[in-house]
């Protein structure tokens, strides 16, 4: 699987940067440890001739493989991506390997903006004259207006699972509100798509551990997947683009007339209107063509370091007056407000700031589905822990499956924490070249 080419679908929000060739330093000890192993040891963990980053290596996904080709080879491809982009990916790629942290301290670097003084305190200005602001949970508030609405659109940002997360909270409220589809942006749209069971072939952002435990669901609960990735976007433009998919989705409603969608798309894709004269966004598009008014939610401008500076600055500025403890609708009058002023959306989720429990964030418990267990390890080669459904390891290849979470976080005497939902787990415990050294059956209660 090629990040490269899936990931060309959006690199034009990207601005062009002043590219640094100084060697990328990673931001906690677990990265810097994996980077020295690849530059200093020269292990040949990976093959620098590659132009693209690559997950799935022969039939299995190895989720170190694109770190080493970023870390490892870090002015090729600073060079060949920019650097914001390339430290977008790199943002992106931690987080598929359950470090959210790290994820959040890349992004900081893939912004290359620097705020003015006069810009904070207009921020600040900004924040202070809000007034008689409330907040409803967002989970709840989405759940009882959903009846309303035939579709329900919800953006996210790629390197940030927290927004899965959340997605993944409303699955059962909308469907008990009659949702049976789930079209998802992240699906694989080509002929060799798997969309009846989680496997690679599912889709890239399927195989990061919180977008696989939501289509698990969606799939237990009974949603039909749909993938509405214009499955030609390379040689379209992102209008073009964007309007097949809005095309796409509205087959459903051709279709099945009684269809009530849930729809999951990244960034601005779902945005009901443009920013630019030249770009009519997914969104906007199914509006026209079906003449159905959807509801759209975003959750990436009020999330930790948002989708850029000003944004960061003032989710920081508002959360410092508004410390919320759970996702949240801002209300003024009872009715929701869109708090920075933009227009794109109907309604924006608040996300309150990550707290971590060993190393990893709380809202990896997913509703409270899963809950922190601790896997002990007393060998030192150990890097990398993953846990896998044993009921989807088929055969003795688990590696071609998407496993429930996975880290390579752990405390001083080898304990790493993983979070899981009872069942029967296969756990591997791999090095810094993503070898074996063994697996272990687990049973969680």
């Amino acid at each position: 699987m090629k990040i490269k080419k899936n990931l060309l679908f959006f690199f034009f929000l990207f601005l062009t940067a002043k590219i640094s060739l100084a060697q990328v330093i990673p931001p906690n000890s677990s990265l810097t440890g994996l980077q020295q192993y690849i530059t200093k040891e020269n292990p040949k963990t990976f093959d620098s001739s590659f132009t693209d980053l690559h997950y799935v290596i022969g039939d299995n996904i190895n989720y170190l493989y694109p770190v080493y080709q970023l870390l490892g080879d870090d002015k090729k491809f600073l060079h060949d991506f920019t650097a914001p982009v390339y430290y977008d990916l790199l943002s992106q790629t931690v987080s598929f390997v359950g470090d959210y942290s790290a994820a959040l301290e890349y992004q900081k670097l893939s912004d290359s903006t620097h705020l003015s003084d006069v810009e904070y305190r207009q921020i600040g200005k900004s924040i202070q004259q809000l007034k008689n602001i409330k907040h409803a949970d967002a989970k709840k508030f989405i759940s009882f207006i959903a009846p309303n609405y035939k579709v329900i659109m919800l953006n996210e940002a790629y390197n940030k699972p927290v927004h899965r997360a959340f997605a993944y909270s409303l699955l059962d409220a909308l469907y008990t509100r009659g949702f049976r589809y789930l079209a998802m942006e992240m699906l694989n749209p080509m002929p060799d798509q798997e969309l009846t069971k989680l496997t690679y072939k599912t889709g890239h952002f399927a195989t990061e551990p919180v977008a696989g435990e939501m289509i698990r669901l969606a799939l237990d609960l009974g949603y039909k997947l749909v993938a509405y990735q214009d499955p030609n976007a390379l040689a379209h433009t992102a209008t073009e683009r964007d309007s097949i998919q809005a095309v796409n989705i509205a087959k459903i409603l051709q279709q099945d007339p009684e269809a009530k969608i849930f729809v999951y798309g990244g960034y601005g894709n779902i945005a009901e209107r443009s920013t630019t004269p030249d770009f009519t966004p997914m969104g906007m598009a199914f509006k026209r063509i079906t003449g159905i008014d959807p509801l759209t939610i975003d959750q990436t401008d009020m999330t930790e370091e948002s989708n850029f500076s000003f944004g960061k600055a003032f989710y920081d500025a508002y959360i410092e007056k508004y410390p919320v403890n759970t996702p949240s609708i801002p209300l003024t009058n009872d009715e929701p407000v869109n708090v920075t002023g933009n227009a794109l959306y109907d309604l924006t989720v608040v996300h309150p700031r990550t707290i971590y429990y060993y190393a990893r964030p709380t809202w990896l418990g997913l509703s409270n589905r899963r809950h922190p267990v601790s896997v002990k390890t007393k060998n030192r080669n150990i890097f990398l822990v993953q846990a896998y459904y044993q009921y989807e390891s088929f055969g003795s290849k688990p590696g071609q499956v998407v496993p429930a979470d996975q880290t390579y976080f752990s405390t001083g005497d080898g304990v790493y924490t993983l979070y899981l939902r009872r069942g029967l787990y296969i756990l591997i415990f791999r090095n810094m070249q993503y070898q074996t050294l063994y697996t272990q059956h687990l049973e969680v209660n």
